[in-house]
Order: structure tokens, then C-alpha cells, then sequence
């Protein structure tokens, strides 16, 4: 079933949108214009900067084309567009071949999102000719609105029993094996960390997994942290810090979107998906500052402050990712604020301990304008996260590189496995073109190029 956005037979009565930039405009005018689309252009005196567009009437007032200028930076060259367009059926023409189609439909797609669970939208019926090479950008599409979705969504209706029923629903959307372990099952089981942070909620912690694909293909295990609401436990936050805490599981979210890809195109791996799901709260049951906990690989670990949560309860997770051996592990946190102050909200963090695999990332990120930035697994700093009266601190000693010591506490619990660490906002503060204020999906494009690289 097509997206609404988008019609996949062509039409004689679609309206066309020439797509055009400065360079083009001038040539597109002498050479292939009407003398009344001449004279109109003219008329309202349109200038062909990035992103300008231009309704061309037909003699009798119906549109003619859109005239839509391309240029500068923008993440999805399209993802402005549909919402200043008439209703109405529309295809690309694109004669100076200006755009890459699939980003360019990917944007309009995205353009098109509206988070509409609790507040009703009167449907704007745009819609974009989709040919059929392109119908593949629709997996793409339905992964990065169910990343958009999970984030948004408020914590009262996405907390841990709701996330995992999210990893639930997708595993039989693909016919993959689900378990769950929840409550007291966790120290059975031995999950401690997991445990201790959720365990002050009303809603159990637990752990959500699948496994999907054949046993004989590398194995590739993805960890999301499923933090859905955090309170900071007892070195609580503030209101202004709290405001937006039902989004630290875009962890979760985004390893969700990725296994959702990976199933989805049949990528020759035996994927294997990790989802920590907890809420870090506050009652007599609520893990405390100077608390020791004995992790799942036996280190012990200070809690110097319950607000550095997200890095115990991927530990557990990420050390039974290690005990497999997989061919590659890869998690994704919303984890520190340090990196949001060294890069800004728009740009992750990549950590990873392979030097190819990290500059060939980050090359695709570049080239698919999807941007991750790699940073240092800096050893020099592996001191500060050593405890006073146990192995590790959860927190490190000193108050500066806080997302490069939270990268080095995740590490340990990897070992020597090829791992890459993502720590990133997962929001958009403020809205873009294709890209809506709240949860947003970042360097998942990247990342599943880099695996159909990988795997092909």
C-alpha cells in the first residue's frame, strides 16, 4: 500500500513541478519556456534563489507547472514543498537532472509527516507521482515516521510495557522470535543494572528482544536505550530538563527503525535487537547516589549520580550483546549533554573501534547529507571513570569530555567486539523543511547504507 503521499500511476493531468536552479533558470527561460510563462516570470519579478517557487498559470487560471529552485544545503531538498502546494496530483520534471530522486522523494515523504495522535489535522491532499524504481524509498519512509512517532510520543502512553510492545509488534511484522524479561525476573536472570534504575517505577523494567534471520549470516546485534521517562532518580532534574525526558528511548526508537530496515530489505545478517525499558523514577524503592551495583559481567559500579542511568542500563544489555561475538554490535543513546554542547542538537556522535568502518560512515553521511560525527575513544581518559571503592564510576571525576567518558564506561562492557556507540538528541527543536519540532530520525540512512555495503 503506497504512502498517501505519493500515486504510483502516472497521470495526464498532473501538474508538473520543473525543478530548476540558478545556473538553469536562464537557459530553461530562452530556450524552452512560452512566451506567457515569459512574460509572467518577469511580471512578479521571480528570482531563482534556493528554494523559490513560482505558480504558473495556464491562460484560463488553472495551473500550468510549479516552478520549484534548488540549491544550498538543505537536508531533504523536497521536505519544504508539500505543504505549499495546492491539492492536487503533481510529478517531478526534472530536465537538468538537478536532483537525486530517491532523496529527493524521500524529503517530500518527510515533508509530508504530521504527528497527529492527539491532535486532529485536516489532511492536505498532496500527493507526488512515485515510479516504480523508487518504490523502495517507501521502506525507508515508513522506518523514519516510526522512529518520529515513538519519540514523540509522551511517556504516559510510550513507557516500558508500551516500548516493548512496540518491539513486540514489529518482530511479528516479520515473523522474528520475541522475548521479553521483566520485574524481578531481571535479578533472576541477571540483569542488575537494568533492574536497579527501573525498579522505583509502577511499570516494571524489563528487556525486549529479537532475533530475526538466518543463524549461518554474521550476526549483527543492535542495543537501544529504552530510558522512556527520566526523572534524574534522586539527583532529580529541573523542570526545564525534565520537559523532554519522555524522549530518552530515541535510542530505542532509532535501533527500532534500523532493525525494521534491515528485515525489511532482507539484508543477509542474523539480527539480533536489545531494548533496556525502564523509567528512572523516584520512591523508597529508587536506586541512590554512592549505591554500589555488582553489573552482569561481576564489575562493580558507583553510583555517583542516578541521572547517569542511561550508560548502567545499556552496560547490561551490551555485555550479553559481547558474550555472542557478534561480527558487529551497535547501540544508539540519547546519553550525554556534553555532546549536545561540543556538536550542536543536529549532529550525532560516532564512536567506533574500527577506523574503516568509522571514516566510511561518516563518508556516507556526508555524501547522503545525514549527518554523524566521529569522536575519540580517548584512552587517556579511562581514569576518570575508575571508582573509589569499586571498579568504575558511573560518573566521571572530572567535569569536561562527559560524552567521551560515558563512550569509555560503555566500552568496557564490549570488550575487544567491533562496536560502534552513537549518542545523539533524536529531537528537532525547532521545525525545518521535512523536518517537524520533536522526535526525529538521525543517521538512519547512513547507517543502512553502510550495512547493505557490509552485507551485500
Amino acid at each position: 500500500m503506497a504512502l498517501p503521499c505519493f500515486y504510483s500511476r502516472a497521470k495526464q493531468d498532473a501538474t508538473p513541478v520543473l525543478i530548476l536552479d540558478k545556473g538553469c533558470y536562464l537557459e530553461w527561460l530562452h530556450d524552452n519556456a512560452t512566451e506567457f510563462e515569459n512574460n509572467y516570470l518577469r511580471g512578479i519579478h521571480f528570482r531563482p534563489t534556493a528554494a523559490a517557487k513560482a505558480f504558473v498559470s495556464n491562460t484560463d487560471g488553472s495551473l500550468s507547472k510549479v516552478i520549484y529552485c534548488v540549491g544550498g544545503d538543505g537536508k531533504w531538498v523536497l521536505g519544504g514543498l508539500v505543504s505549499a502546494l495546492p491539492e492536487g496530483d503533481y510529478e517531478l520534471n526534472d530536465p537538468y537532472e538537478l536532483l537525486d530522486l530517491e532523496s529527493a522523494y524521500i524529503g517530500f515523504a518527510l515533508g509530508d509527516y504530521a504527528f497527529t495522535r492527539y491532535k486532529k489535522s485536516v489532511a492536505h491532499k498532496v500527493r507526488l507521482f512515485l515510479p516504480s524504481k523508487y518504490k523502495v524509498v517507501e521502506k525507508y519512509i515508513r522506518a523514519h515516521y516510526l522512529v518520529r512517532d515513538l519519540i514523540t510520543t509522551p511517556a504516559e502512553d510510550m513507557g516500558p510495557a508500551e516500548l516493548a510492545n512496540q518491539v513486540k509488534k514489529l518482530a511479528q511484522t516479520f515473523s522474528a522470535s520475541y522475548r521479553e524479561i521483566v520485574g524481578d525476573a531481571l535479578l533472576k536472570q541477571n540483569y542488575p543494572a537494568i533492574h536497579a534504575v527501573g525498579r522505583a517505577s509502577h511499570r516494571e523494567p524489563r528487556l525486549a528482544e529479537i532475533i530475526w534471520g538466518d543463524n549461518k549470516n554474521p550476526k549483527l546485534t543492535l542495543v537501544g536505550k529504552g530510558v522512556c521517562f527520566d526523572s534524574g532518580g534522586l539527583d532529580i532534574k529541573g523542570a526545564a530538563g525534565m520537559l523532554l525526558m519522555h524522549k530518552d528511548m530515541g535510542g530505542a526508537a532509532h535501533v527500532l527503525g534500523l532493525a525494521r530496515l534491515i528485515m525489511d530489505y532482507q539484508l543477509p545478517v542474523r539480527l539480533r535487537v536489545l531494548i533496556p525499558c525502564v523509567e528512572n523514577l523516584i520512591n523508597e524503592r529508587a536506586f541512590k547516589p554512592s549505591d554500589v551495583i555488582t553489573m552482569r559481567d561481576g564489575t562493580t559500579v558507583e553510583v555517583k549520580n542516578t541521572d547517569a542511568e542511561g550508560r548502567l542500563v545499556l552496560a547490561d544489555a551490551l555485555y550479553e550483546a559481547h558474550c555472542e561475538q557478534p561480527d558487529l554490535i551497535i547501540d544508539f543513546a540519547t546519553l550525554t549533554g556534553a555532546m549536545r554542547v561540543a556538536l550542536g542538537t543536529d549532529l550525532p556522535a560516532l564512536f567506533a573501534t574500527d577506523d574503516n568502518m568509522a571514516n566510511t560512515l561518516q563518508g556516507l553521511s556526508e555524501k547522503l547529507n545525514d549527518p554523524l560525527w566521529r569522536m575519540p575513544l580517548f584512552k587517556a581518559y579511562q581514569p576518570h571513570i575508575q571508582g573509589d571503592i569499586a571498579d568504575l564510576s558511573n560518573l566521571a571525576k572530572v567535569s569536561v569530555g562527559g560524552g567521551i567518558t560515558a563512550a569509555l564506561f560503555l566500552q568496557h562492557f564490549v570488550r575487544d567486539s567491533d562496536w560502534i556507540h552513537v549518542d545523539l538528541m533524536a529531537w528537532n527543536a525547532q521545525a525545518m523543511p521535512g523536518q517537524p519540532k520533536g522526535g526525529e530520525a538521525m543517521g538512519l540512512r547512513a547507517f543502512l547504507t553502510y550495512l547493505k555495503q557490509r552485507y551485500s
